[in-house]
């Protein structure tokens, strides 16, 4: 649509980023939000291509809402995000989270914790959020 090009710079529309979960957003309408979260539910049942869309979505907008939360987080403690580490802190950090994912995923092959527990303990608490 030809006419609308020109108004979108006018207006300062900017479409949503992937950082922002569009299918989160709720009506205020209940009616129109129970109808949604049906026809949500049964796109993502059937399991098609939009099903496997809507899923890499969701993914990247709860990993872009995790980076933004732990810099704020580093914020908060006054620390400075930007900052640059030296080479070897960096691969002394790497190679603990490393050590940490090994160590976990061992206890989830040994059934020592639930998969709910593994992703609680690698990703934080954020993932029980998401779910609601």
């Amino acid at each position: 649509m030809p006419e609308l090009r020109d108004k979108l710079g006018k207006l300062n529309f900017k479409p949503a980023g992937p950082e922002i979960d569009i299918y989160g957003i709720q009506y205020k309408d209940k009616v129109r939000e129970r109808a949604r979260q049906k026809r949500l539910a049964a796109e993502l049942a059937a399991g098609g291509k939009n099903a496997k869309q809507i899923k890499a979505e969701q993914r990247v907008a709860a990993k872009l809402q995790r980076v933004k939360d732990i810099r704020q987080d580093a914020i908060k403690k006054g620390r400075n995000p930007n900052k640059k580490r030296g080479r070897q802190a960096q691969m002394y950090d790497e190679w603990d989270e490393l050590a940490k994912e090994e160590r976990l995923h061992k206890k989830l092959k040994q059934r020592k914790i639930t998969k709910e527990q593994y992703k609680k303990l690698m990703y934080g608490d954020k993932t029980e959020e998401e779910k609601d």
